[in-house]
């Protein structure tokens, strides 16, 4: 009973966008008591977010959800490319890093030497952008091919590859980062192969423009506090 209440709950949500917990109430037929319970359930699920007293299903992984890379890529472009400029000097010959789909990785990927490196992404784009880097050991975490976002790989299988990696340096971007220093993303398979390779990393280095400072998004990563350095203009 509880589950199929909650399966209807989600399904509520996905058709009405945001509800408040009093609204939820009698769509249910059950009390608010027994909806805030639910609510506690799904959201330690990571199945929906709670913002400003509303709740939201969180939005499946071949979604929409977010900007699309082209948007992405237009916006901050001058600020992206200086912040990439400041973290090309950690990358040193001979280390392995991993870069996730963000445009800003994107972009330092474009600007990557050819020197001695083991690369890994989940990211198509990426992998095209360093195909012709004879130096530059590629791996691909492959899996299922989500395109409608970034063009990136989600599954099981793109995160197995990483668990015979020895990462030096895991290189990411974010969607924004709260006043509590919590770091937010937008897509639930881009954020489960963030969270995996930021705990196989011995550093990690976040890079954004000041644009993402200071809001909320869907999907809490992880603190700040626990990151190596965080490049930003």
């Amino acid at each position: 009973m509880k589950q199929q209440r909650q399966r209807t709950l989600l399904e509520i949500l996905a058709a009405h966008q945001t509800l408040a917990t009093h609204e939820l109430a009698p769509l249910l037929d059950v009390s608010i008591e027994t909806v805030r319970r639910d609510i506690r359930d799904l959201h330690r699920q990571g199945k929906i977010i709670r913002q400003h007293g509303r709740i939201k299903a969180v939005a499946d992984d071949d979604s929409d959800n977010g900007l699309s890379f082209l948007d992405r890529f237009r916006r901050h472009a001058r600020n992206k490319k200086e912040v990439v400029s400041q973290v090309l000097s950690q990358i040193k010959p001979q280390m392995c890093i991993a870069l996730d789909a963000s445009s800003t990785c994107w972009y330092l990927s474009r600007q990557l030497p050819n020197i001695p490196l083991t690369v890994i992404t989940n990211s198509f784009r990426i992998c095209c952008e360093l195909e012709k880097h004879d130096n530059i050991t590629l791996i691909c975490t492959g899996g299922t091919l989500v395109r409608k976002y970034s063009s990136f790989f989600v599954g099981s299988d793109a995160l197995s590859v990483i668990k015979a990696q020895d990462i030096d340096l895991f290189i990411f971007s974010c969607d924004s980062v709260d006043h509590l220093g919590n770091i937010w993303d937008t897509n639930n398979g881009n954020a489960r192969f963030k969270k995996y390779v930021f705990n196989h990393a011995k550093a990690r280095i976040l890079l954004l423009d000041k644009s993402k400072l200071g809001s909320r998004g869907e999907l809490n990563l992880f603190s700040a506090k626990d990151v190596s350095a965080i490049l930003y203009k």
